[in-house]
């Protein structure tokens, strides 16, 4: 075994589940883009001020759920200090939001999540909370039981109390560009906008975690884009010398830390790597973790480039998802803007003028446009009208004069 390994030398005695558990689980790997990312969300988490509303979008597989996991973990640590004084908070709390059979959001059950996981655990027993609405109770064993034919509203109500009560420094929603999935009979923004509202009226911050399809509600809500802050985890781009040099780091790092008899060689075959993870972190753990499973069941001294292989993304599902990416970061890359077209757009690229001067130019301009509509006014007044106009008098023609005989 290589001296420069980074893994516990006690796991090559330990048993293929707990090794894989270790590489997949309890390894983790910090890397740029993630600690930048993480830095802004513990930033924002500590001073949120009116935007109670934090996005945080990248591409699959580039480690936005590992993101939630660090931050739940931070909270809970920064929080430790002041539990003793606040017995009833839980710092931090999180659902996943889920599709139903159909492909589509299912508020009710959304918000029925939500109050399971602000449940209070064993030790706030004495802090139950008070929903203020009937159909939910607890069982023999302290469980929250929810009545199915409670209504929506009811259940909003309830998840705002809870919310007041357990006050948490924020509420993490995993796979939110779920919530978009909405039925016809639903606006695109109405889950977004109650959670919004939700936010304000609790003062309690919300981070949502999703795909680049969050940033479909920069488009249609001018309100929650203004109380919102968006944090991008991007992928790392083959066409920086400086995000390959971080990939060769990762993918050394990922190499160190394979518990297997001889240490693997994936730093040879680092643009492979990038080639089917599409410099995603996320994938790139998935994959070799897959890797290793198989390696670990062969019994096998290390992870070769075959078990890669076996285990790589295809190519076409690699140009699927790498044009979902483009597409989502070109509309980032418009949410960022052009500080130009924007200085451009308030008056800061040109030179100042008097509001008096203004003024002026719009007078000159109105007498102008009189000036030029006056002859053609005064041409429909001169101008000869069509058709009779002396009523009652008859045309001049000859008349008859005689007597007229009968016709024989």
């Amino acid at each position: 075994m290589s001296e420069n390994r980074e893994f516990p030398p006690e796991l090559l005695n330990q048993s293929t589940k707990e090794r894989l558990d270790y590489y997949s689980n309890k390894y983790f790997m910090p890397h740029p883009h993630l600690d930048n990312a993480f830095n802004s969300l513990k930033r924002h988490i500590q001073c949120c001020g009116d935007s109670r509303i934090v996005l945080i979008t990248g591409p699959t597989g580039v480690g936005k759920t590992t993101l939630l996991e660090l931050t739940k973990n931070w909270v809970n640590e920064m929080a430790l200090p002041t539990l003793e004084a606040e017995k009833g908070c839980i710092p931090v709390a999180d659902v996943e939001v889920t599709l139903q059979k159909s492909g589509l959001f299912n508020p009710k059950d959304y918000l029925k999540r939500c109050l399971h996981a602000l449940s209070e655990p064993e030790n706030l027993i004495k802090h139950k909370i008070d929903y203020g609405v009937r159909g939910i109770s607890r069982n023999d064993k302290g469980e929250i039981v929810i009545e199915s034919r409670i209504l929506e509203t009811e259940l909003g109500w309830a998840l705002e109390q809870a919310l007041k009560q357990r006050h948490p420094h924020i509420f993490l929603i995993d796979e939110a560009h779920h919530l978009l999935s909405v039925a016809s009979g639903r606006k695109l923004t109405d889950v977004p906008e109650a959670i919004k509202s939700l936010a304000n009226r609790t003062k309690v911050l919300h981070g949502l975690f999703g795909t680049y399809e969050l940033l479909t509600l920069q488009d249609i809500g001018d309100q929650l884009s203004r109380r919102s802050l968006y944090i991008h985890i991007p992928r790392y781009s083959a066409e920086f010398i400086e995000d390959i040099e971080i990939w060769q780091s990762i993918v050394w790092s990922f190499q160190q830390h394979i518990p297997t008899d001889e240490e693997p060689d994936f730093l040879s075959h680092w643009q492979y790597l990038y080639e089917r993870s599409l410099g995603c972190v996320g994938i790139l753990k998935n994959w070799t973790s897959n890797a290793l499973g198989d390696a670990l069941e062969e019994n096998v001294k290390t992870v070769t480039l075959k078990h890669l292989e076996q285990r790589a993304l295809s190519v076409g599902q690699c140009q699927n998802i790498l044009k979902t990416i483009k597409e989502g970061e070109n509309r980032y890359a418009v949410i960022e803007g052009n500080v130009t077209n924007l200085q451009k757009e308030l008056g800061l690229k040109s030179e100042p003028k008097s509001r008096a001067d203004l003024i002026l130019d719009i007078s000159y301009q109105e007498q102008l446009i009189s000036h030029q509509e006056q002859p053609k006014q005064q041409q429909e007044i001169t101008q000869p009208q069509k058709g009779r106009t002396d009523v009652g008098l008859r045309n001049p023609k000859r008349d008859q004069v005689g007597i007229a005989k009968n016709a024989e």
